[in-house]
């Protein structure tokens, strides 16, 4: 929670300042500020299109609401129809858990000697580092909510005093939210069913995307699939022997060769798809780990039923990185340009606690990764 008074400076956006002051100024080599101003709003506004979108909008989706509610356990089946008696109505089991709420800034400052002396190409750096820490605290939270088995609480997170926002299925002892996954196709579960799985040996092998696939079937989710692997083991899962790589434009690849139908170009945030095995398509993501490995099925760009659900502020509905006046600056930042932040504000929570499992095969003891 923000400390200190509210006021209107906080309203104050880029969009909002009036371009005939801002085109009275100018940097040592022409450039106006209204050209600045421009420059920022178009980099953050094709910022929030990639923050929803390609591998991110296949894990995520979007609400502004704290809570989440959904089905566990088992349910009591059908009872055979009789002509003088009614069944007992039944009703659904099921848990909930709040998702969290966390505010980020990035600041840009420069002095007001600097903007008369300084260059175009200098501000545009300073501003595509800016984004480019956006891009990175994005990916980073996401990776850390599919590795990290235990529970997000504090009133830090947005959560309050009393709030809990699990991971994936667990035993019972790795978080406060119990959870037995609803009973699929004649397979029940209880609380100690497990989706964070410590595999001794130091190396990907073919049964660990297989146990992978079956974990995920057996609540219902069926092929294909996504597995996200780090740079680190990139090579080594290409060495498996059901490994099938995709068709790089740059590789003439000669008759009887079978070829995975995945693009191989890494998408904006660098991550890209080397092949498939098992019915997952395997996806080098940086940041991810070496012997960590996560999987889960997308049900589409943004789907409800994807895995994640992240929270953003009360009435919007995709992620928005405002580039404003910085509120705190001594004497509100009056002069153009002088005081600028990048402000996001989200929360990476789960949605479908069947629809991921974590893999580290570097120990037989789970142990949480740490995403760079």
């Amino acid at each position: 929670m923000a400390l200190g008074p509210r006021d209107v400076s906080s309203l104050v956006d880029l969009t909002g300042w009036d371009a005939t002051v801002l085109n009275n100024f100018r940097l040592e080599d022409g450039t106006t500020y209204e050209a600045i101003v421009s420059m920022i709003v178009a980099g953050s506004g094709a910022l929030n299109v990639e923050l929803s979108s390609g591998l991110w909008g296949g894990l995520i989706s979007f609400q502004d609401e704290p809570d989440v509610e959904y089905r566990v356990g088992s349910s009591n089946g059908m009872n055979v129809f009789t002509e003088f008696a009614r069944a007992d109505s039944q009703r659904a089991a099921t848990e909930g858990h709040i998702l969290p709420l966390i505010p980020y800034d990035r600041q840009l400052a420069w002095t007001w000697r600097y903007l008369e002396k300084s260059r175009m190409p200098q501000i545009m750096a300073d501003v595509q580092d800016a984004l480019q820490d956006v891009r990175d605290r994005w990916r980073i939270r996401i990776l850390t909510r599919v590795l990290k088995r235990g529970d997000d609480t504090g009133e830090s997170a947005g959560l309050g005093s009393s709030g809990i926002s699990p991971g994936f299925a667990t035993d019972l002892g790795s978080t406060a939210v119990d959870f037995d996954p609803p009973d699929n196709q004649g397979t029940t579960f209880d609380n100690t069913h497990e989706h964070y799985v410590g595999i001794a040996g130091g190396v990907f092998t073919n049964a660990v995307f297989s146990d992978a696939k079956d974990e995920l079937r057996e609540h219902g989710h069926e092929p294909t699939y996504i597995f996200l692997i780090g740079p680190s083991d990139e090579t080594t899962v290409r060495g498996l022997s059901d490994f099938t790589p995709v068709e790089e434009s740059l590789v003439a690849f000669g008759d009887n060769v079978s070829l995975a139908k995945l693009g191989f170009e890494a998408d904006s945030m660098g991550s890209y798809s080397i092949g498939t095995i098992h019915d997952f398509a395997v996806r080098v993501v940086r940041g991810v780990p070496q012997y960590y490995g996560f999987a889960y099925k997308s049900y589409g760009n943004l789907s409800q039923r994807n895995p994640l659900r992240l929270r953003l502020p009360k009435g919007q509905l995709s992620p928005v990185v405002r580039p404003m006046s910085d509120p705190r600056a001594a004497g509100g930042g009056n002069y153009p340009l002088q005081n600028i932040m990048m402000f996001l504000e989200f929360g990476v929570g789960v949605w479908d606690r069947t629809n991921g499992t974590a893999r580290y095969v570097n120990n037989a003891t789970w142990a949480d990764g740490t995403p760079t």
